[in-house]
């Protein structure tokens, strides 16, 4: 397929050089040199570096097989000592500040980056002047068309029928506009044919090369984000058990009321560990929230903040929620710790506002469980009289997983919380508006598009499909789960202003959150 490429695009130099030395005059001749000049620029400069892509991707999966065949514990280890991995400069550079951001989270515990981060398409586009080749067939279709009105133009301006000889000269010369015309028009038409076909062939096989790789690496190599936090949560699963099973038993508990019979036939093991714990951790204080501070994507100044429950437990520290919030969910148990964690925010606030420090809205999460178990309009209405806040201090993200399976209750609450004076927000959309319109009367104030649903398989032509369909349905729509920089601008470009990410901060406590502030 390669030798196919090379011959394509020497097939088609040699094919602008004919078409050079036929044409039939000098405006001809200019038009074919331009659009030979724009041929050759766009080989140069977009097909040849693809082509590079295409062969450093083959480099890099010979690479993993030499790497696996070393007898090591850690291929990873192994690729790192290689120089030119790709053997092209700019995967490379893009490979080596791959290599530093992953020795960065290792050296810190994070989970480790995904490859696609720094080696994808849109960033190969971008060092390949894709934008500018794409424009390429376009242009040469124009020049043929321009070539075409000047020669006809040309041709009817010599017009004369004063005498015979005049009218045989004028014929003469419109015959050869209209033949200046024609083959400037179809020279432009089959070079911008032919070299749309090369490039798209080109870029489609880097592209195919490209998903080999990746998925050899992840298989072979550094798992996926995903498939990382996966392994993390069932490893510090395993740990707090094996620690909490080592503790002093604190009480009993029993599954028996748990709100689904058949999930509490179900919940032993861990729960019958951990519950008496977290009930212990509930009367002792333990549970606490940090807050994620959201952003104005453009200025980067903080507008806001998402309070998240975490558990500072007395003997083990910081646990993770990836740990007891499955437990919760599972026997009913989660909206009492909600509701907990709603009134702290409620104290904060009200502090806050003693203090003369002015607030910022926090957004406190309601999920499914929360709405069928309790009436949440009538919680908050009496925690604004409770605690003399007002409403526009908090916002109600509502899980859409709630809007999905219990709509009827979900648009009821939405509306008693909207007519409080609450904002409501639905939480956790993946960007399917053809489920959101089987859902009647959805009248939430915005949604957050959870970046991390798509798997880090973000692109700009998905993100300008969403916002563009918001836009249409009159829909404010945030982001949240921004990890890099790339989508960041991908965001700023579908026009999206507001979001929040590890990117731009990750959860911080009270304390830190208040320094923010004050130091803003």
């Amino acid at each position: 397929m390669r030798k196919l490429i090379y011959f394509l695009v020497i097939f088609i130099l040699i094919g602008g050089v004919i078409l050079t030395a036929y044409a039939p005059d000098e405006v001809s001749t200019v038009f074919i040199v331009l659009m030979e000049a724009i041929v050759f620029l766009g080989v140069l400069f977009g097909v040849f570096p693809v082509i590079q892509y295409y062969r450093a991707f083959e480099e890099g999966l010979e690479n993993i097989e030499r790497a696996l065949e070393v007898q090591t514990s850690s291929t990873w280890s192994v690729m790192v000592q290689i120089e030119e991995f790709f053997h092209q400069r700019v995967m490379d550079e893009q490979f080596r500040e791959y290599q530093e951001k992953v020795q960065a989270q290792r050296d810190s515990g994070q989970v480790l980056a995904d490859i696609e981060d720094y080696i994808n398409d849109d960033i190969l586009g971008l060092k390949s002047w894709q934008n500018v080749v794409q424009q390429i067939p376009g242009t040469l279709t124009g020049l043929g068309i321009l070539g075409t009105f000047i020669g006809l133009i040309v041709g009817i301006q010599g017009i004369g029928f004063s005498s015979v000889n005049a009218a045989l000269s004028s014929v003469q010369t419109l015959l050869a506009g209209i033949r200046v015309a024609f083959y400037t028009s179809i020279a432009g038409v089959i070079l911008s044919l032919v070299f749309n076909i090369i490039y798209r062939i080109t870029w489609n096989m880097m592209i195919r090369n490209m998903g080999l790789f990746v998925d050899e690496f992840h298989k072979n190599v550094i798992p996926p984000v995903e498939e990382q936090l996966r392994y993390r949560e069932r490893r510090e699963m395993k740990q707090i058990t094996q620690l909490l099973e080592r503790l002093p038993k604190s009480g009993t508990f029993t599954v028996a009321g748990s709100a689904n019979p058949a999930i509490a036939a179900q919940n032993t093991g861990n729960e019958q560990i951990l519950m008496p714990q977290i009930l212990q951790g509930l009367k002792n204080g333990e549970f606490i929230f940090y807050l994620q501070p959201r952003f104005d994507l453009n200025t980067r100044k903080m507008v806001g903040a998402e309070a998240l429950v975490r558990w500072s437990h007395g003997k083990l520290g910081m646990v993770s929620p990836a740990v007891f919030i499955p437990i919760l969910e599972g026997n009913g148990y989660i909206t009492k710790l909600d509701q907990y964690i709603w009134e702290q925010v409620c104290i904060t606030i009200r502090k806050w506002v003693d203090t003369g420090f002015r607030p910022m809205p926090i957004s406190i999460n309601v999920t499914k469980t929360d709405i069928l178990a309790i009436d949440i309009a009538e919680f908050f209405s009496d925690m604004l009289k409770k605690y003399r806040i007002p409403p526009i201090y908090l916002e109600i993200e509502i899980a859409e997983n709630a809007y999905m399976q219990s709509s009827h209750v979900v648009t009821e609450t939405e509306e008693k919380l909207r007519q409080a004076g609450f904002r409501v927000v639905m939480d956790g959309f993946d960007g399917d508006f053809i489920a959101m319109n089987a859902i009647e009367n959805i009248n939430c104030d915005a949604m957050k598009l959870d970046l991390r649903r798509f798997g880090g398989k973000v692109n700009q032509g998905m993100l300008n499909s969403i916002f563009d369909q918001a836009r249409n349905l009159q829909l404010t729509l945030s982001a949240e789960g921004i990890e890099n920089m790339e989508q960041m601008n991908m965001l700023r470009k579908c026009g999206c202003t507001e979001g929040q990410g590890f990117y731009l901060s990750k959860p911080i406590s009270i304390k830190e959150f208040e320094d923010v502030i004050n130091k803003n």
